[in-house]
């Protein structure tokens, strides 16, 4: 006659194939469908899965740029969002996402992320009674005259050498900063960098009042054009369409990062405009220069 401890043994022995065949598995223990990148289609998880690692928990605080932030939201067009998440940024961390450019995510994922920052994160914003500047501007449109003396007015307190902050007219800033990056810094600031201070949007930095669209391009046409001579020439190659994944590398695969796919004037180029000197975009954000 078996025991108690033998009769039970068939049935666990039943129950535990059942649990495999079924493709049960323990508790607490994600399935293959809540961590299959291909399969996600909640944009809370596919930004924690893909966007969280440079963006930070919930688009805040993280190595690159703010993406929760409704003035960004506000000053970032659509469509831009779903080209940056399609082909990435070329000659920056930022990889290509999509799978028609080697990344893993479908069209439907990045639809999910587009709308997910852009209407999702969206909230009201007081202007002050401004304008809000245009996202992109050609870099020829900006005055580096001009903007030299709006640089020295607005900026040189904090991005001056020896200013709290750090230098961003140097070359060594200048080889990891597009002209788009350092445009979104001057428009929306930089209000999830603590210390030594947040940097202040638009509305406040000349002299405490607003700075204009055409203020913005001027600063930006300055600094650009205190690029190093042989940068300024590499970049007239790409030009503002290489974000677009045209004439230029597209990251994917694994060189991306999360679970992804993968300058006061030197005495050059005095109030000359330039061409765009560098790709349109971000670049490695959030560390050190790119305040």
């Amino acid at each position: 006659m078996m025991s108690g401890r033998y009769k039970a043994a068939p049935v666990l022995a039943v129950c535990f194939a059942a649990m495999i065949l079924s493709g049960c598995h323990p508790y607490g223990k994600p399935s293959l469908e809540e961590v299959d990148p291909e399969k996600s289609t909640d944009f809370s998880t596919l930004f924690a899965q893909n966007c969280r690692g440079c963006h930070g928990d919930n688009g805040k605080y993280g190595p690159g740029r703010i993406l929760n932030d409704p003035l960004y939201v506000a000053f970032i067009p659509r469509e831009e969002i779903k080209k940056v998440l399609i082909y990435g940024r070329p000659g920056t961390a930022m990889p290509a996402w999509a799978q028609s450019q080697g990344g893993p995510l479908s069209e439907k994922q990045i639809d999910i992320l587009v709308s997910g920052i852009k209407d999702g994160w969206a909230k009201p914003v007081d202007l002050r009674g401004t304008n809000l500047p245009a996202y992109s501007a050609d870099i020829n449109a900006g005055d580096a005259t001009r903007g030299k003396k709006l640089f020295a007015r607005s900026c040189f307190m904090c991005h001056g050498p020896g200013a709290p902050v750090g230098v961003i007219t140097n070359a060594t800033y200048l080889q990891l900063a597009s002209d788009q990056n350092v445009r979104t810094s001057i428009v929306i600031g930089r209000p999830d960098l603590r210390k030594p201070m947040p940097m202040p949007n638009y509305m406040t930095l000349n002299a405490g009042h607003a700075l204009s669209d055409q203020d913005v391009s001027d600063i930006v046409t300055y600094i650009a054009s205190l690029r190093p001579a042989q940068q300024i020439l590499e970049g007239a190659h790409t030009k503002e369409n290489s974000d677009t994944g045209e004439n230029g590398g597209v990251a994917a695969g694994s060189q991306g990062s999360g679970n992804g796919p993968g300058s006061p004037d030197k005495g050059q180029n005095k109030g000359q405009k330039h061409t765009n000197s560098s790709i349109q975009g971000g670049t490695v954000q959030g560390h050190g220069p790119q305040h």
